[in-house]
């Protein structure tokens, strides 16, 4: 995926939430997407009106009604606490206003739900940057080859417990386990039921239900360092596999002719068979191996202004996704180890 230079139509956006999230990864993106920022709102005026001086930015406020009613914007950019985003998600939308937001949507599917109720027409993105990779949309576009056949099961390894109970808001889990569920829910669609296996020292297991028949086993690798490699995703399906490993390498296994009693290599003659590997290779300045796009936040915010420009309905991080992923949080967190059913 490449960007344009010169973008002719451009979206004028207000951003709400000057933080450092914002600074190290909304902002500096911005500057290769088809956006205008025209508008900056935080609580904090001061650093409104720094950060405004900083990128050229003429208008600042500290109350967002104020920024929707200034006629000066089309979509707002909500960087703030998702227990926020119900209200201010739906007074923008209410007020004509497209909407993206960060991860998690919300901290519940109730409030996920009134944000739906509220969306209209207009087109609303939800930040789950991962399921945007363009490791996740190489994968995406391989498991729908007719080819590889059915999506047999799905595995993922990434360092998260699930809590006990159900106060659990502010938890990992519900702020940080959105990522890899939005990469499954991607890789095999809608999810019918759950059942959380919770090891007695941390971590554990939790498998997806899916409504096509596969299975999935999101490994809660709890213990393994965070800021270190220990994320990937394997697809089993009829006839291949395909890995990604932390975002940087898709791997592509459609297997090689062999013959148990005689094969003697695991390279056989020709390009037919054996795997396919597309690798980031981190030997130049060059955008591609820049963390704001392997992980995703460039894809995000540009489906979300392309729905925009293109009048269309978005198809990936979407509230509609929202509200799986809340349900699957809400499922997860009162089974354990039996078969827990999520909400249409």
């Amino acid at each position: 995926m490449g960007y344009q230079r010169g973008y002719e139509n451009r979206i004028k956006v207000g951003m709400v939430g000057i933080g450092s999230h914002s600074y190290r990864n909304i902002l500096p993106v911005l500057t290769y997407l088809p956006v205008e920022l025209v508008a900056i709102c935080d609580l904090d005026p001061a650093l409104a009106a720094k950060t405004a001086r900083q990128y050229g930015v003429a208008a600042t406020y500290s109350d967002m009604d104020e920024m929707l009613n200034s006629g000066t914007i089309e979509a707002v950019l909500l960087c703030v606490s998702p227990k926020m985003h119900p209200v201010l998600a739906a007074k923008a939308l209410a007020s004509g206003h497209h909407v993206w937001m960060e991860k998690p949507a919300a901290t519940s599917s109730a409030d996920v739900q009134s944000m739906l109720d509220a969306r209209g027409d207009r087109v609303c993105v939800v930040g789950y940057k991962k399921a945007f990779m363009p490791a996740t949309r190489k994968a995406v576009e391989l498991i729908s080859l007719p080819e590889t056949g059915k999506v047999l099961s799905i595995l993922a390894t990434y360092s998260m417990s699930i809590p006990i109970g159900d106060d659990a808001a502010d938890s990992r889990w519900v702020i940080d386990g959105c990522h890899p569920l939005a990469v499954m829910l991607e890789l095999g669609g809608a999810v019918e039921a759950v059942t959380t296996h919770r090891g007695a020292r941390g971590g554990g297991s939790l498998i997806l239900h899916y409504a096509s028949g596969a299975i999935g086993n999101f490994h809660l690798a709890e213990g393994a360092p965070v800021y270190q490699p220990s994320e990937r995703y394997v697809v089993y399906s009829e006839n291949a596999s395909v890995t990604i490993d932390n975002a940087t390498t898709v791997a592509f296994q459609r297997g090689i002719p062999f013959d148990y009693e005689t094969g003697t290599s695991f390279a056989p003659p020709g390009t037919d068979s054996g795997a396919v590997v597309w690798q980031a290779q981190n030997m130049m300045s060059t955008l591609e191996n820049r963390g704001e796009f392997l992980q995703g936040i460039y894809g995000e915010l540009l489906h979300f202004l392309q729905s925009i420009q293109r009048c269309t309905r978005a198809t990936v991080g979407t509230l509609e996704q929202a509200l799986q992923i809340s349900r699957i949080y809400e499922a997860a967190l009162i089974s354990d180890g039996t078969r827990v059913q999520v909400a249409n």
